[in-house]
């Protein structure tokens, strides 16, 4: 059963602090986020946005990190993600995310992609906070 508690927390974050919700940034604006820091008081600028996996975790009590990954045999590097709390070991915020709302692949994969617009990501977290056992993508207006 997903996490309706969660969800919820999350709909209203996004709601009361749209400029900090940005679909495309799993952690965006800073390298790092402890689950005791909003993130309008993360940095002098209020520039750190979440989505709604980053947000999942934050509120979850993982601290996020944007790391490089080691370099390819090209040279180029990618960074990611990760969540974690003391003592666990760091994954990609997104399966922490999947894991902590309870959440099918199919349905976190919907609501984490960077392309879903905010009205039908706020549709989808209001399902699940009203109780729904999975989100109803059909009953969403596209």
């Amino acid at each position: 059963m997903p996490n309706a508690g969660l969800a919820a927390q999350i709909r209203s974050a996004i709601l009361t602090q749209p400029r900090h919700y940005d679909p495309a940034a799993w952690l965006g604006g800073n390298t790092r986020l402890d689950p005791d820091t909003p993130p309008h008081e993360a940095d002098y600028l209020c520039r750190t946005t979440l989505c709604v996996a980053g947000y999942a975790a934050h509120f979850t009590g993982h601290t996020l990190e944007v790391v490089d990954d080691p370099a390819d045999s090209h040279g180029s590097r990618a960074t990611q993600t990760l969540a974690h709390k003391p003592g666990s070991r760091p994954l990609p915020v997104w399966i922490v995310a999947q894991r902590e709302l309870y959440l099918t692949g199919y349905d976190a994969g919907r609501l984490f992609a960077s392309c879903t617009k905010a009205s039908t990501v706020l549709a989808a977290l209001a399902q699940l906070a009203g109780g729904a056992t999975r989100i109803d993508w059909d009953a969403i207006p596209q």
